[in-house]
C-alpha cells in the first residue's frame, strides 16, 4: 500500500483531484476536461472514482450521454468552485515572487539522460538564468511524483509494452534504436547467434531498467520475436553494460548514443541485423498544473528545444 509524503494528510491529497472535478462539471464532460489537463479520458475518469473513494459517497451519476453531480457533488462543486478563482490569485502572486528572487526546479533522472543531456542542458540554464536554482536526483527506478517538478524516465517501446495510462503528462524527449551487440572476442569464443531464441544459449548482459527485465523482444515481417535472456550480469548503468560488452562479458542490449562510437571503432559487432528490435525512449514527466510556475514552462520548453538540437547535432 502507497504512503502519504511525510508532512502532507490524506485530506490535503485529495485536493488536486476536487480541483479537477471541479473541471469535469464545469465541462459537463471527462473527455473535454481530459483535453483541458493535458491528461487521458481514461486516467481522469479514474482520478475521479478515486476521489470518490477517498471521500466514501458518489460525487457524479455517469451515462453515455450525460453527466450529473449527485447532491454531494453538487455541494463540493458550488463550495470548493467559488474559492479556485482567489487561489490561482494568491498562485500567481507567490509565483511573481519566485520569478523575481530565486526559484528552485527539481528534477529525478535516468543516470543515461543525465550524462548525454541533462549536466549540459541545466548548465547552460544557470549560465542563462542566475536566479533559478536545481535540485537534480539521479535515479533509475520510480520516485514521487510529488517530490519533483519534473521526472525523466527511459524505457524500451514494442508493440506488446504499450505505456500504461498516468495522471502526469508525458512529453517525448528522444527515441532512438537499441542494438544487440558483442565484442569480436566473445563472439569468436562462443559463436554468433542468428535468431533471437539462440540467446538464451549467451551470456547476456542487461539493465531492469532500461528494457524493463531480462525480456528482450525482436520483430520480423511484423511478427514479434520475443526471449527471456539468461542474464549473466544485471547493471541499472548503461556505460558499465557497454565496457563489460566491449571486454567481452557478453551479449549487452544497449541505446545508440552508448554504443555508437564502439560500433563505428569495431569494438563492438550488431548481432541479429535482418531483426528490428525495440526503441529506446526517454520520456519527460510532469504533474498537471494550472498554472505551470513560470521557471517550470521556460525551462520544459527549453529541454524539449535543446535535446531535439543536442540529437540532431550527434
Amino acid at each position: 500500500m502507497s504512503q502519504h509524503p511525510v508532512g502532507i494528510n490524506a485530506r490535503q491529497q485529495q485536493l488536486d483531484k476536487i480541483v479537477f472535478f471541479c473541471s469535469v462539471i464545469q465541462h459537463g464532460s471527462f473527455r473535454e476536461a481530459a483535453d483541458a489537463w493535458g491528461i487521458s479520458a481514461a486516467a481522469a475518469s479514474r482520478w475521479v472514482k478515486e476521489l470518490e473513494t477517498l471521500m466514501a459517497v458518489e460525487l457524479v451519476k455517469r451515462s453515455t450521454r450525460q453527466l450529473i453531480p449527485t447532491d454531494a457533488g453538487e455541494l463540493l462543486y458550488h463550495r470548493f468552485s467559488a474559492l479556485l478563482p482567489e487561489i490561482d490569485t494568491i498562485c500567481s502572486e507567490v509565483e511573481h515572487m519566485a520569478d523575481e528572487q530565486r526559484g528552485v526546479i527539481s528534477i529525478s533522472s535516468t543516470p543515461l539522460y543525465a550524462a548525454y543531456f541533462l549536466r549540459e542542458i541545466i548548465a547552460e540554464y544557470m549560465e542563462m538564468h542566475p536566479q533559478v536554482n536545481f535540485r537534480l536526483f539521479i535515479e533509475a527506478g520510480e520516485t514521487d511524483p510529488l517530490r519533483v517538478d519534473f521526472m525523466i524516465r527511459a524505457k524500451a517501446t514494442n508493440r506488446e509494452t504499450e505505456e500504461k495510462d498516468s495522471l502526469l503528462i508525458r512529453r517525448p524527449l528522444l527515441s532512438e534504436p537499441l542494438y544487440a551487440c558483442a565484442a569480436p572476442s566473445y563472439l569468436a569464443r562462443c559463436g554468433t547467434p542468428t535468431e533471437p531464441e539462440a540467446l538464451r544459449e549467451h551470456r547476456c548482459l542487461y539493465a531492469s531498467t532500461l528494457v524493463g527485465g531480462n525480456r528482450w523482444y525482436f520483430r520480423l515481417d511484423g511478427v514479434n520475436r520475443p526471449v527471456t535472456i539468461s542474464d549473466a550480469m544485471e547493471c541499472d548503468n548503461s556505460e558499465i553494460l557497454r565496457d563489460m560488452a566491449i571486454r567481452g562479458a557478453g551479449v549487452a542490449y544497449l541505446p545508440h548514443s552508448v554504443v555508437r562510437e564502439a560500433l563505428a571503432d569495431g569494438r563492438l559487432k550488431v548481432l541479429l541485423t535482418d531483426f528490428v528490435a525495440s526503441r529506446f525512449d526517454i520520456n519527460l514527466y510532469y504533474r498537471p498544473r494550472h498554472p505551470m510556475p513560470a521557471r517550470c514552462q521556460a525551462f520544459k520548453d527549453y529541454l524539449i528545444q535543446r535535446t531535439e538540437e543536442i540529437m540532431a547535432q550527434r
